[in-house]
């Protein structure tokens, strides 16, 4: 579900899609920080949370990169992502590079990001494995 970013009513809206949607996964919804309680729920359901960031430069006052980063010290699943690249210039790694510019994200936190983005995918199981003991490889071997 599109939840976008500082809208009027953004946590109401957030809420309707978890209580009344039943949503998997919000795309945005940087505003569910503003309610603890949400933010526990987000969690208590395992949903996953599509960031980003340049495109958030352009429709409100930042990138959002504080908020990204206190998504994942709350432990909420957030990912990096490109939203319209034609319209928003930037692609995944144009928005993984601005965001580790702004709040200095340490290695941990991009692995955690990587993993978070193949832990909310719509792959099968055995494909998410795959990916996610792919990831685990290799960040081992590069720390």
């Amino acid at each position: 579900m599109h939840c976008d970013v500082d809208q009027e009513e953004s946590v109401g809206h957030i809420w309707q899609c978890l209580d009344e949607i039943g949503v998997e996964r919000i795309d945005h919804g940087v505003n569910a920080l503003e309610e603890a309680a949400l933010v526990r729920e987000i969690n208590r359901r395992g949903l996953g949370l599509t960031l980003c960031p340049i495109s958030n430069s352009y429709v409100t006052d930042s990138l959002k990169a504080p908020e990204l980063k206190a998504m994942l010290d709350q432990g909420v699943q957030a990912t990096v992502n490109s939203d319209d690249p034609a319209y928003f210039p930037g692609y995944m790694n144009e928005n993984l590079l601005a965001v580790q510019g702004a709040v200095n994200l340490g290695r941990d936190e991009i692995v955690q990001l990587a993993r978070n983005a193949f832990s909310i995918s719509w792959l099968s199981d055995d494909d998410r494995d795959a990916y996610l003991d792919a990831l685990d490889a290799y960040a081992a071997e590069s720390s």
